[in-house]
């Protein structure tokens, strides 16, 4: 039988990726959320997964939330937020839409590894994951962009904690917010 200890492994790994996020860059991505009218979100692969998940929790809290490339996605204006979470930091598509936003004037995030990035360059604000992306064979035991995805996956939730105490909403709320069309 197989003992299941792999896991271990992740969270410890998880556990150095976040510990080295900066505050300062939480901060003021928290403070970036709540002052956004409208929210986008955008990432490619398992990335774009957990930019989704992040833009659901958004609209539960109250917050205008949106998916690009979605066909309900309405235009960005210079009061939104764009975040984008990219590993590398320099996927084309990504970086394109980064132009765009900050051609418009929205403000634009990028959760990354590689801060120093084409899109890094373009953006109003970075947070740094220090964890392996899929071009990187070392910096992590998991393949691929695995830590970087986790390590955002849960960064993302921290903020949604600190956003419910400073929008003041509570999981009540949040669960009246959820979808009932399932």
């Amino acid at each position: 039988m197989t003992e299941i200890t792999n896991y271990r492994l992740i969270l410890d790994e998880l556990d150095h990726t976040l510990s080295h996020v900066k505050d300062n860059e939480a901060e003021v991505f928290l403070a970036q959320v709540v002052k956004a009218k409208q929210v986008f979100v955008a990432g490619k692969g398992r990335s774009g997964f957990v930019a989704n998940s992040f833009a659901m929790r958004l609209n539960q809290l109250g917050k205008y939330a949106y998916v690009v490339g979605e066909s309900t996605t309405p235009s960005i204006t210079s009061e939104d937020l764009f975040v984008i979470i990219s590993g590398s930091g320099k996927t084309e598509h990504l970086k394109i839409l980064a132009d765009k936003a900050k051609s418009v004037g929205a403000e634009v995030v990028l959760l990354t590894t590689s801060p120093n990035s084409p899109i890094g360059q373009l953006t109003n604000a970075i947070i740094e994951l220090p964890a392996g992306t899929k071009y990187d064979a070392e910096g992590s035991a998991q393949p691929l962009g695995s830590l970087f995805e986790q390590a955002s996956q849960i960064f993302l939730d921290s903020i949604v904690l600190d956003l419910m105490t400073e929008l003041k909403i509570d999981e009540e709320t949040m669960q009246q917010n959820h979808a009932n069309l399932e």
